[in-house]
């Protein structure tokens, strides 16, 4: 940004004002200085290694439910499966048809959402066709008949023709879909990821383990290269000590901050050391924390963020929360504020 600014400032009267009442409500400085860019001139190496998910809009064209056809059940090797709907859609997908078809098995894969985020905890995964090989490569319709995947030409064959009679721009749906790579980059599936929901206003995080699952784009992803640098990142990431210290750098909205996105990354957590006394500890402390999660009976009908108060509550009640929030506050104040980024880490988001 240049050294100088103008600077809008104040309160705007409703949600999605217009220009002319933004004009009126708001003071405006012309020559102010340029914002902080961060706190942290190095921030954390960790930035570079977290990706977000794939681009899986219009989820109608993804996300699916698996249909019995007649007495006989389904066919295992290739189900019959419809979209998946809910009264959250947006024009114009809310109004159209949605798609079935039956498609071959291994074309069916976990799809995680932001909803399927908890506090050191998966909460139920979505089913969706993800028209990827196990190698990586993105299919489209054609490409799928060519292979010879004939049940997937047809589901897609469909889905294509949704969204070129109603996408908002000139790509295609597969072009959506591995938007920037963001869904080729996570496969071959990585055997142990850490992941947490991009949006909130409390951050939740936790470990995959030999989990086939698709990570949809309000989700952020890295491969751990062991359990315990998994256990360490989940332990910072879950972390109200965190949080705090990056709420000026979040988006603010009608409830305060929010939106975490790469913001974590301003702080200049260190990668994991296992010469490192406090890594170990955090680490230990997430273990316990995930046990406690994994452990807690929530029940069948709550909704997710209602699941992950009730987590939080538990690790609270516990003391393990605490514990680990007093751990983050020492690994932090012990760096020097340029630790953690690296001498070259000019990687942006």
């Amino acid at each position: 940004m240049p050294d100088t600014v103008r600077a809008y400032s104040g309160h705007l009267p409703t949600r999605d004002a217009s220009e002319a009442q933004a004009d009126a409500a708001l003071k405006v400085r012309e020559n102010a200085p340029k914002p902080a860019e961060g706190r942290f001139s190095g921030g954390s190496a960790y930035r570079k290694s977290f990706r977000q998910g794939a681009t899986l809009v219009p989820r109608m064209l993804c996300l699916v439910e698996r249909r019995s056809l007649g007495r006989l059940g389904e066919d295992p090797t290739a189900p019959f499966v419809v979209s998946r709907r809910n009264t959250q859609e947006k024009q114009p997908w809310k109004s159209l048809s949605g798609v079935e078809h039956r498609v071959e098995a291994e074309f069916l894969r976990p799809v995680l959402l932001g909803e399927s985020i908890l506090p050191y905890r998966v909460w139920r995964p979505f089913e969706g066709v993800v028209p990827v090989t196990t190698q990586g490569v993105v299919l489209d319709a054609e490409a799928a008949a060519n292979r010879g995947y004939s049940d997937l030409h047809g589901w897609m064959s469909s889905a294509e023709l949704v969204w070129n009679t109603n996408r908002p721009s000139e790509i295609s749906l597969i072009e959506q879909f591995d938007y920037y790579g963001k869904l080729s980059a996570q496969f071959p599936i990585r055997r142990l990821r850490v992941v947490y929901a991009a949006s909130g206003t409390i951050p939740a995080a936790c470990i995959l383990r030999g989990s086939a699952a698709v990570i949809e784009h309000a989700i952020y992803w890295a491969q751990a290269s062991s359990e315990i640098e998994a256990h360490y990142l989940a332990a910072l990431l879950n972390s109200e000590t965190a949080r705090a210290r990056v709420s000026d750098v979040q988006a603010r909205g009608q409830w305060g901050a929010r939106h975490f996105d790469k913001v974590m990354f301003t702080l200049p957590i260190p990668e994991f050391d296992p010469r490192v006394e406090i890594h170990n500890t955090l680490a230990a402390a997430a273990a316990e924390a995930e046990r406690i999660a994994a452990a807690f009976e929530l029940p069948a009908s709550v909704k997710f963020q209602r699941a992950r108060k009730l987590i939080r509550d538990a690790l609270t009640e516990a003391g393990i929360a605490q514990r680990i929030d007093e751990l983050v506050a020492r690994l932090l104040d012990e760096l020097p504020a340029n630790a953690g980024g690296g001498a070259n880490d000019d990687t942006d988001d």
